[in-house]
Protein backbone atom coordinates (compact mmCIF):
# COMPACT_ATOMS: atom_id res chain seq x y z
CA UNK A 1 0.00 0.00 0.00
CA UNK A 2 1.59 3.32 -0.93
CA UNK A 3 1.92 6.13 1.50
CA UNK A 4 0.72 9.86 0.74
CA UNK A 5 3.87 11.10 -0.20
CA UNK A 6 4.79 8.27 -2.80
CA UNK A 7 1.19 8.72 -3.98
CA UNK A 8 2.28 12.86 -4.50
CA UNK A 9 5.68 11.65 -5.84
CA UNK A 10 3.82 9.42 -8.75
CA UNK A 11 1.05 12.39 -9.19
CA UNK A 12 4.28 14.96 -9.76
CA UNK A 13 6.04 12.52 -11.73
CA UNK A 14 2.57 11.94 -14.04
CA UNK A 15 1.95 15.70 -14.20
CA UNK A 16 5.11 16.82 -14.85
CA UNK A 17 4.57 14.75 -18.12
CA UNK A 18 1.71 15.88 -19.12
CA UNK A 19 1.99 19.50 -18.14
CA UNK A 20 3.85 22.07 -20.57
CA UNK A 21 7.21 23.19 -20.17
CA UNK A 22 7.44 26.36 -17.28
CA UNK A 23 4.49 24.95 -15.15
CA UNK A 24 5.04 25.97 -11.42
CA UNK A 25 6.58 22.97 -9.41
CA UNK A 26 3.52 20.39 -8.14
CA UNK A 27 2.89 20.89 -4.70
CA UNK A 28 0.29 19.20 -3.08
CA UNK A 29 -2.08 22.55 -2.61
CA UNK A 30 -1.87 23.80 -6.17
CA UNK A 31 -5.48 24.01 -7.36
CA UNK A 32 -5.57 21.34 -10.80
CA UNK A 33 -7.78 23.81 -12.63
CA UNK A 34 -6.46 27.20 -11.50
CA UNK A 35 -3.23 26.57 -10.84
CA UNK A 36 -2.17 24.07 -13.30
CA UNK A 37 -4.51 25.00 -16.10
CA UNK A 38 -5.57 21.44 -16.21
CA UNK A 39 -8.54 20.92 -18.75
CA UNK A 40 -10.68 17.95 -19.26
CA UNK A 41 -8.27 16.15 -21.41
CA UNK A 42 -5.29 16.37 -19.49
CA UNK A 43 -6.93 15.21 -16.29
CA UNK A 44 -8.87 12.41 -18.05
CA UNK A 45 -5.14 10.89 -19.37
CA UNK A 46 -4.24 11.48 -15.30
CA UNK A 47 -6.78 9.62 -14.08
CA UNK A 48 -6.03 7.07 -17.00
CA UNK A 49 -2.52 6.97 -15.54
CA UNK A 50 -3.55 6.59 -12.08
CA UNK A 51 -5.94 3.88 -12.86
CA UNK A 52 -3.33 1.75 -14.08
CA UNK A 53 -0.35 2.44 -12.02
CA UNK A 54 -2.89 1.91 -8.81
CA UNK A 55 -4.49 -1.25 -10.52
CA UNK A 56 -8.43 0.56 -9.73
CA UNK A 57 -11.01 2.38 -10.94
CA UNK A 58 -11.53 6.07 -10.10
CA UNK A 59 -15.05 6.91 -9.68
CA UNK A 60 -16.37 10.07 -11.38
CA UNK A 61 -18.02 11.04 -8.29
CA UNK A 62 -14.91 11.33 -6.56
CA UNK A 63 -13.13 13.65 -9.22
CA UNK A 64 -16.06 16.15 -8.69
CA UNK A 65 -14.82 16.73 -4.97
CA UNK A 66 -11.31 16.93 -6.00
CA UNK A 67 -10.12 20.46 -6.88
CA UNK A 68 -6.04 20.29 -5.44
CA UNK A 69 -3.11 18.00 -6.33
CA UNK A 70 -3.80 17.20 -2.45
CA UNK A 71 -7.18 16.10 -2.34
CA UNK A 72 -6.53 13.81 -5.19
CA UNK A 73 -3.45 12.07 -3.35
CA UNK A 74 -6.15 11.66 -0.04
CA UNK A 75 -8.78 9.97 -2.58
CA UNK A 76 -6.23 8.06 -4.14
CA UNK A 77 -4.78 6.44 -1.02
CA UNK A 78 -8.77 5.60 0.05
CA UNK A 79 -9.40 3.89 -2.66
CA UNK A 80 -6.45 1.89 -2.49
CA UNK A 81 -6.95 1.05 1.30
CA UNK A 82 -10.89 0.18 0.41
Amino acid sequence: MATQAQILEQIQEMLAAILPQGAPRVTADLDLINDLNIDSLKVMELVEKLEDAYDLSIPINILAGVRTVGELVEAIRRLTES
